[in-house]
């Protein structure tokens, strides 16, 4: 490629980029850890607020994965600096299955999960301000192969770790956004 058709298309790009970028800052979008301008105009430093969240007890094995994973998600978002809790998280999950598939014997082929985790971000105080609540849901399924009992357990123990996964990416992202806009507003 000749010099001169290599910068028309390099001033191309940086066109392209700097129109996607103010079309992007024309509807209102923010970095999720960028600086929110909180009530009074004031500035709020969002990987500080993010770190600022404890987790109530979670029960059974999946609670404490979630748990762990979330706290581990939330003081990363500061760089591992501790920070004084002002919010408290509440979360549950309720998983489901059924069967998607039998083989010509009637035994099991192949189940489906569903994982729903509700949550509940707090103010912490007396008495606890709720600041929002949502609701995560995810699907993953896994085959049962024919006596083949190992493999099905490693399988259900890989999806099921698949869910968490996601389930905890999720509620990270929807607590994050729901914190922002929060902060954000005059009652922040």
């Amino acid at each position: 490629m000749s010099k001169a058709v290599s910068s028309i298309s390099s001033s191309r790009r940086g066109l392209l980029l700097a129109g996607a970028g103010s079309a992007l800052a024309g509807c209102g979008f923010q970095p999720m850890y960028g600086p929110a301008s909180g009530a009074g105009g004031l500035s709020v430093d969002m990987r500080r607020e993010l770190a600022a969240i404890r987790l109530d007890y979670v029960g059974e094995r999946s609670g404490v994965l979630i748990t762990r994973a979330l706290e581990r998600r939330f003081v990363d978002a500061a760089g591992g600096e501790t920070v004084a809790p002002k919010y408290s998280l509440q979360v549950n999950i309720v998983f489901g299955a059924e069967v998607l598939g039998y083989r010509i014997d009637g035994a099991i082929s192949r189940l489906r999960f569903t994982a729903t985790s509700n949550w509940v971000l707090l103010r912490r105080g007396n008495p606890p301000q709720e600041i929002r609540r949502g609701v995560v849901r995810t699907i993953d399924a896994f085959n049962v192969p024919d006596f083949q009992f190992f493999t099905a357990e490693v399988s259900s123990d890989n999806m099921q770790r698949r869910m968490l996964d996601e389930v905890v990416e999720q509620v990270f992202l929807n607590v994050a956004a729901n914190l922002r806009g929060y902060l954000s507003s005059p009652q922040g």
